[in-house]
């Protein structure tokens, strides 16, 4: 008969090999669990503050480019109401038909949605037969002084619309006889503004050194933020400030035309303000925009660290083999996606295609998309003159100028060769992607490609397209395109054409 206590302590003997082994187990896989804990904070750590430095980064860049984007109009508009001042100085009577007639004709081809002669006496004439008295404005005495001069804002007596006044001196014989102004509205230049700035996210307003409103727009999240009525600094009141900024520094800030980037509060959602000078009269551009948004590119990370965190609950077998399965899933869908044109750095063609189908399939989509196909005019030439290492050059410079003239949550592709296609997201009107066509256009046009010299010079042809008008596919949108392309190149290239429903 065998001794029970011998039994026992067999038993008693696994137990405790048992629980050694599990010790010896659980000491190492204790340590590394703790070390990857460690890391794994360390990491998330540097990932958010990167995130934080690139978010801030990308709001500033895009502020700078809203303000020298609106610089520019301005700019271009004053220049075309200087030149329209300067023919309107050679005729002998300043407010008669013809010259009315032609100011009729020239607000309806350009932005410009009204313009008037004003007589040295202060009375403006409308092309409509209205008149407006504008003599006690600042803007008419400085600009008789002989001075450009923007005005403004004012409420238009003859429509109501809020709109800055832009104003040329009229000569004649080196004396200034007159004023031409032109009204800009400002409701569609914030549109504008607002629309190129995270697809229309956030709140956009243009005020001057003593915080008054010039113009002002947001979407329906950050509406509640601003009141377009309300003097910008006694709105300050209502937003929760850091404690490296406060009111008064602001107010200092806008009357300084000084920059600056921070966090905000506004009922207990986090936002961020940033304030960049127009250098124009002592206008400030202001952007204020939720974090959320300034982040979701972002959002990936934090899903994965989760994922990460669990599994590291779950244990370390469960850990090593989700590592080991995920790092497999990871390699085997980047090896079948290939996003990137090795060339260009682009998407390149199936990665174009299935972004652009996915963004018209999805339900962020929200009225008109663009569709735009480039060809390089004459592109086969440059090879065969300069070289195919030449023209892989051109090729990189062009995609270059693409990426700069589009906004960054467009879908910007390399079909192959010298082909390119953009979709331009949930745009306003057709007015602003034909704005963008012909800035693109332009910007190849004069630009000096390195390789070639300052003799030579690369152009290009555009096809536009519209969905849902002529397709809600990529197929469709680009063999609509298409036909506006042939339609560019058989008119001698260097242009553009839009698809207008016919073959």
């Amino acid at each position: 008969m065998q001794n029970p206590n011998k039994n026992a302590g067999s038993n008693k003997n696994v137990s405790s090999s048992k629980n050694a082994n599990s010790k010896s187990h659980f000491l190492p896989m204790g340590i590394f669990l703790v070390f990857v804990l460690s890391i794994t904070l360390i990491f998330f750590i540097c990932v958010f503050r990167d995130i934080e430095k690139n978010a801030r980064e990308t709001i500033v860049s895009n502020i700078e480019h809203q303000s020298q984007n609106f610089q520019n109009i301005i700019s271009q508009h004053f220049q075309y109401v200087e030149a329209i001042a300067e023919y309107m100085g050679m005729q002998d009577d300043l407010t008669s038909e013809e010259n009315l007639k032609l100011l009729t004709a020239l607000a309806e081809k350009s932005s410009m949605s009204r313009m008037l002669i004003i007589d040295p006496d202060g009375t403006g004439y409308y092309p409509s037969g209205d008149k407006q008295y504008v003599g006690d404005y600042d803007f008419f005495a400085k600009t008789m002084g002989g001075e450009l001069s923007l005005g403004g804002p004012f409420e238009s007596n003859i429509d109501g619309d809020l709109c800055i006044v832009l104003a040329a001196p009229i000569y004649r014989e080196e004396k200034v006889v007159g004023v031409l102004g032109a009204s800009c509205n400002l409701t569609t230049l914030a549109d504008m503004l607002l629309e190129n700035t995270y697809s229309g996210s956030g709140c956009i307003l243009i005020a001057n050194a003593d915080g008054d409103m010039i113009s002002y727009n947001a979407d329906k999240r950050t509406s509640e933020l601003v009141n377009y009525k309300t003097n910008f600094f006694n709105q300050l009141y209502n937003i929760k400030l850091p404690k490296s900024k406060d009111r008064h520094q602001i107010m200092e800030d806008f009357a300084g035309q000084k920059s600056d980037l921070f966090s905000i509060t506004y009922r207990k959602r986090p936002y961020y303000m940033t304030y960049q000078p127009l250098d124009l009269e002592d206008w400030m551009l202001c952007y204020m925009v939720p974090r959320s948004v300034a982040r979701s590119s972002y959002e990936f990370i934090t899903r994965y660290g989760i994922i990460l965190c669990v599994t590291l609950v779950l244990g370390m077998s469960a850990l090593l083999l989700t590592i080991l399965l995920t790092t497999n899933r990871t390699q085997t869908e980047l090896l079948e996606m290939g996003q990137s044109d090795l060339l260009t750095g682009m998407l390149n063609k199936k990665s174009t295609e299935d972004m652009i189908q996915q963004w018209l399939d999805s339900e962020q989509r929200i009225g008109l998309q663009a569709f735009v196909m480039i060809d390089v005019d004459h592109f086969k030439e440059v090879n065969d003159t300069y070289g195919h290492a030449v023209g892989d050059e051109i090729l990189k410079e062009v995609s270059n100028i693409i990426r700069h003239e589009f906004r960054e949550g467009d879908v910007i592709g390399r079909l192959g060769g010298d082909e390119f296609c953009i979709l331009m997201k949930n745009i306003v009107s057709d007015t602003n992607a034909i704005a963008k066509v012909k800035m693109l256009h332009e910007s190849i046009r004069t630009h000096v490609f390195k390789d070639l010299g300052e003799d030579q010079r690369v152009t290009c042809s555009i096809g536009v397209s519209y969905a849902p008008m002529y397709g809600n596919s990529f197929e469709e949108l680009y063999h609509t395109a298409d036909l506006a392309l042939y339609k560019t190149k058989k008119g001698g290239r260097d242009g553009f054409n839009v698809y207008n429903g016919k073959e």
